[in-house]
Parts: C-alpha cells; structure tokens; sequence
C-alpha cells in the first residue's frame, strides 16, 4: 500500500500505469477503469457508439406543403436534420420555388420544419388520420 498523507492523483494514476491488472479484462465499471484502459490501448478495444438498427421514429407522419403560401426562406430544408426537403422545380404564384419531399422514408416526424417555418406553409399530418 500507500502512505495516504502523501496521496496525489498523480502518484496513483503513476502506480497503476506501472503495475497493469494481470489476467482478463471484464468489462464491468470499476473507479480505476479509466486510469489503466486507455481508449487506444491494446489491452481492449475501442469503443464504437450504440447505433440502432434502423431508424428510429418519433411520429409517422406525412409532411404536407402548401406552396403557394411559401415565400422561398429554405429554413425547411435548411434545419432539417434527415434532409428530407429540397428546393422544387416549379413556381409558385409569389415567384419562388418552394420546397418538395426529396425522400419522406428519411422523415422521423420530428417536426423542426413545421416549427421553422415563418408563413405556416410547411406542416405534418399523422398517416391514419383524415384531412
């Protein structure tokens, strides 16, 4: 053991680097975990992060664009976080080209476009239910 009344940090991190754990490596939490298995190190692997399989939905939804309200901002496509919008090729009757629905299976539902939208020309209607 130690004298603790000389106890740094810096001295046990210094301890446990010059004396790694023999033996298998458990996977279990332990409070000296992060000061002997270094990401990098070749005693274990990296880590990658939890992925789902697939993606995940919020809501099923239908997004619904009434293009003639639309007065061209693009903050629909631009805050987007699937990009599931894109610019149209068509004009509407303010002269601009409103979005369309590039790939709705991309749509999770999360209803930033619908809130973004400073005319209400962009919204969501849950699939099911009747207009």
């Amino acid at each position: 053991m130690y004298d603790t009344t000389e106890h740094t940090w810096q001295a046990e991190h210094e301890l446990i680097a010059n004396n790694p754990p023999q033996g298998p490596v458990s996977d279990e939490w332990s409070p000296t975990a992060d000061l002997t298995m270094l990401t990098n190190s070749p005693q274990r692997p990296g880590r990658r992060p939890i992925s789902p399989p697939q993606a995940l939905k919020l809501r099923d939804v239908e997004i619904v664009v009434l293009e003639d309200r639309c007065k061209g901002c693009s903050f629909c496509i631009e805050f987007c976080p699937r990009d599931v919008l894109e610019q149209g090729t068509k004009l509407n009757v303010r002269g601009v080209h409103a979005p369309r629905v590039k790939d709705s299976a991309l749509c999770v539902g999360c209803g930033v476009c619908e809130e973004i939208c400073p005319d209400f020309a962009i919204f969501l209607v849950e699939k099911g239910t009747k207009r």
